[in-house]
Parts: C-alpha cells; structure tokens; sequence
C-alpha cells in the first residue's frame, strides 16, 4: 500500500510475457486484522465456518472497543497487584467483576475475550489461566444480574 495516497497494487493479467498491475484504492475491511478469537465470538460455534452473525462494520466497531479496553486495562492491572498485593487470579477475577457491572457496554464472551487479550497483554502464560478465566467467568455470571435478565 502507498502511504500517502492509500492506494494499493493490484494485478489485474499479464499482457504479453508481462504482469499488468493497477493502483486500486483499498477498502477499510483490507485495512484492519481482526483476530479468530475475536470474530469467533459472533459465530454459532456449532457452525465454525458460517459468516459472523453481524456485519464487519459492527464486528470492526466492537473489535476496536474491546481491544481499546484491554490496552487502557494494562497498567491498572499491573498497579492493582503491586498496591493491593493480589495475584494474577485476583486481578483477573476483578477485571472481570468490573467489565460485567454494565452488560450494555461489554457483553458476558467480550468481556471474557477482553480479560484474555490484558493476560497476553501482560505476558501470563500460566497454562492453568484459560480454565481458571472459565471457572471464574461461569462463577460471575451464576451471581450476576446478567443471568437472571438473560435466562
């Protein structure tokens, strides 16, 4: 891609013994990567290769919130373990507390993928740390209001 003029080059044949190539303008969907783990959350997971169920504006616009809260999400994590003397399961349970007080800003699976992204964010890779974000999630949701308005 051309940096100034966000176009790229694309090859449309050959013409003679020679590739005839184009400059096209890119699209907003060729701009962005937006991980599997994350699309997979708008997918029946009975259907792993079905489309998501939301247009990729949405899916971009959700993305991009999410992955915005896991960055802001970095340091406080880290201040909370060194001020309150707390382990990496502590800090995950209240990140996790914390995200699902409002159900309309995050939903129960995002606010789960939000917590995973700050654990690579932060570099914990205790290989006990995805069942231990499942335990607590599951055992979150069992008190929450959220499960009662979605039952």
């Amino acid at each position: 891609m051309h940096k100034k003029t966000g176009m790229q080059l694309s090859f449309c044949g050959l013409e003679g013994n020679f590739f005839k190539a184009q400059w096209t303008p890119m699209s907003d969907s060729d701009q962005h990567f937006i991980p599997n783990s994350f699309t997979d959350l708008f997918k029946d997971p009975a259907r792993p290769y079905a489309k998501a169920s939301e247009p990729f504006a949405v899916v971009l616009e959700r993305y991009d919130l999410c992955e915005d809260m896991a960055q802001m999400l970095y340091q406080p994590s880290l201040n909370m373990m060194g001020s309150l003397n707390i382990t990496e399961s502590d800090v995950i349970d209240r990140t996790l507390e914390g995200l699902l007080i409002i159900p309309e800003v995050v939903n129960p699976k995002e606010a789960k993928w939000i917590v995973q992204r700050l654990c690579e964010l932060l570099q914990w890779s205790d290989a006990d740390l995805a069942s231990l974000l499942d335990r607590q999630h599951a055992a979150f949701l069992a008190r929450s209001p959220w499960a009662e308005k979605n039952a």
